[in-house]
């Protein structure tokens, strides 16, 4: 099963995302895509006037099955109209939007988060205590890795729509191929950190300290503009500046998402592996805790980006995590195995069976970009007690209307 993170809180989780989330990215979301204005108060009356049941029942190994809420049938995975793909990869399930790097639509994930508070949402692009835009919320689909995985943020901690670093180090090489963790002229190998994403209020400026681990006392410091929505921003860790797409680069940022010149992002050969965890910043749920990111955490970080023998390192060149798709449909698993919650559902390593959990979920916009729904897995069947295989998955969705998005 290939593993999940959830980078999203309670009532505005992402995740995914950083978000997101990262673009936790295992997959994670972004706290300020634009200036949120509240046109009117919260929606009173559900625009969410349709539902409809997707019963998936090609549940063979590499099996893909595709579903077009507006017409509430599912549909052809090669054309242009489906808004959710369900992926049976040999190692895992995976759920996709049509949008970004899944797809050529305008689909989008907001989410995943309980249940309990997705039904409180009135109205998908409308906070439903504010009333406020919140469109500038739904993730694409996007390439990511390391920081899709394990998110350098948690997000909404104080119900702000705030992204707050969680100051994970990361171990970035320039040769994926190569089992190396010591750096060197020939080899250089980076140590990375996320401190800020603010330019006093303004979201989008990433603050990244970093380090070449030869030198770990020689640490460096940029604030980058990644406001742009549309643009990535290009960063040589050796030379310390922002670059052209054309010139070498090792990092990129846009927004609260990062990736890395290499697999699926670029054709480089950058990799990245995670140093510290940083895990007192998480309870043993995986969910932050508040008290810890509120502190005073500044020597602390420090300290454990510049402790470079104390780094969790790859075993081998295959430990290296190359960017590949991501989406806020698919966290990163939390728990110990062999039980491992997946968010859609839970995973029991003894009898290699699943169980869905209703009690999660996530709103997405269709591919047209004008309705939405908000969907969760209800059930998954498998014909007998001791049959690993799924007969069949079941999501249910509540259904935004086109003529309703306004």
């Amino acid at each position: 099963m290939a593993r999940k993170t959830k980078t999203l809180s309670k009532a505005l989780t992402l995740i995914l995302g950083s978000a997101v989330m990262a673009s936790l990215s295992g997959c994670g979301s972004d706290s300020g895509g634009g200036t949120a204005v509240t046109p009117n108060a919260p929606p009173t009356t559900s625009s969410f006037t349709q539902s409809a049941t997707w019963t998936i029942s090609n549940t063979v190994k590499g099996a893909v099955s595709c579903f077009d809420f507006d017409t509430q049938v599912e549909s052809d995975c090669s054309g242009n109209t489906w808004d959710v793909k369900f992926e049976n990869q040999d190692r895992g399930v995976k759920l996709w939007s049509n949008s970004g790097a899944s797809g050529t639509g305008k689909g989008g994930v907001f989410g995943l988060m309980d249940w309990s508070e997705l039904l409180k949402y009135n109205h998908a692009t409308r906070d439903p205590a504010t009333g406020s835009d919140i469109s500038f919320l739904y993730n694409e689909d996007k390439n990511g890795g390391i920081f899709n995985q394990s998110p350098w943020y948690a997000y909404d901690l104080n119900n702000d729509h705030k992204l707050y670093p969680n100051n994970r180090v990361y171990l970035i090489t320039t040769d994926n191929t190569n089992s190396e963790t010591v750096s060197s002229v020939q080899l250089p190998i980076f140590a990375v950190q996320i401190i800020n994403y603010y330019k006093g209020t303004t979201s989008g400026f990433p603050t990244l300290r970093w380090i070449d681990t030869a030198v770990p006392n020689a640490v460096k410091t940029q604030q980058i503009d990644a406001s742009s929505q549309t643009d990535w921003t290009y960063f040589n860790l050796q030379s310390g500046k922002v670059v052209d797409k054309s010139a070498p680069w090792h990092i990129a940022f846009k927004r609260d998402s990062i990736i890395l010149n290499g697999g699926n992002s670029g054709d480089g050969k950058v990799g990245a592996y995670l140093a510290d965890a940083s895990k007192a910043y998480f309870d043993d749920k995986g969910e932050p805790i508040k008290a810890k990111f509120m502190a005073d955490n500044q020597a602390e970080s420090l300290t454990s980006l510049q402790n470079v023998s104390a780094y969790q390192k790859p075993a081998s060149a295959a430990g290296w995590i190359k960017d590949a798709k991501g989406s806020s449909l698919n966290p990163a698993a939390t728990g110990n195995y062999p039980n491992l919650d997946y968010g859609w559902f839970t995973y029991n390593g003894g009898n290699h069976r699943m169980t869905a959990n209703p009690n999660k979920g996530a709103l997405i916009r269709s591919a047209a970009g004008n309705s939405f729904a908000r969907m969760h897995l209800t059930q998954i069947n498998y014909p007998d007690a001791t049959t690993t295989a799924a007969s069949f998955w079941e999501f249910k969705f509540d259904i935004q209307p086109a003529t309703a998005a306004q």
